[in-house]
């Protein structure tokens, strides 16, 4: 049977999100947004399309100041009176995402804007999902395979083709799980830095023959700590 996984923004989104009407007042939205423990509130018109969004800080930023001579009977009145649509970040501001959109790309567009959440829309501006800091952590969490105990190995490897070939061997040799494979793009004295988790804990006689192979292995961390 083929496999119908393709690493899209579908498999890790939350779907069905809370949401709020544009013409609720400031102390409904702050209300949902802590009693919910959530930093972004979607706000959708009717049909469920998306016009805006409102954060935490879009409440902190509208609350008056602590300096105000107003009293607390008015303060509430005018904050009652204050509708989301007025301090919302507008849906022309948004930078949004579809369910077909990759992980990858979902994750460097929330780099690039420094946001902390990407509303996923079909259909032009219907809300389908959200797509928040928190769930990029826990796919860094996922592909990392840090719910799996197992050794860490930081591995120095050159930078061409086939090099990664032979670690392997040596894993399969001990008949070894790599659990993940992770290199930055950066280089280390001219090397790829490979940190592999494998799915054991008797790391030595690997080491030991990866070293006998020639490779550099610069750090060992069991996961999770014994």
């Amino acid at each position: 049977m083929r496999i119908e996984y393709k690493g899209f923004m579908r498999e890790m989104i939350k779907k069905n999100p809370v949401t709020i009407s544009p013409e609720a007042n400031f102390f409904e939205a702050r209300n949902l947004i802590h009693e919910k423990g959530i930093r972004h509130l979607p706000v959708v018109d009717k049909e469920n399309r998306i016009v805006g969004i409102v954060t935490d800080r879009d409440i902190r930023e509208a609350a008056p100041s602590d300096a105000t001579l107003l009293s607390v009977q008015e303060l509430n009145y005018l904050l009652g009176k204050l509708k989301v649509k007025a301090f919302m970040t507008p849906k022309e501001k948004l930078i949004t995402i579809t369910p077909d959109t990759l992980i990858e790309e979902a994750v460097q567009l929330m780099v690039d804007n420094k946001i902390g959440c990407l509303p996923v829309v079909v259909e032009g501006d219907k809300l389908y999902g959200i797509f928040t800091e928190t769930d990029a952590m826990a796919h860094l969490v996922d592909i990392f395979g840090l719910k799996r105990k197992g050794t860490r190995l930081s591995i120095a490897l050159e930078d061409k083709p086939g090099t990664m070939l032979g670690v392997l061997e040596i894993f399969k040799k001990h008949e070894v799980n790599v659990i993940s494979i992770v290199s930055p793009s950066f280089m280390v004295e001219g090397k790829r830095i490979a940190a592999i988790r494998i799915e054991t804990e008797n790391y030595e006689p690997i080491v030991k023959d990866l070293e006998k192979a020639g490779y550099d292995v610069l750090s060992i961390g069991r996961w999770p700590a014994l």
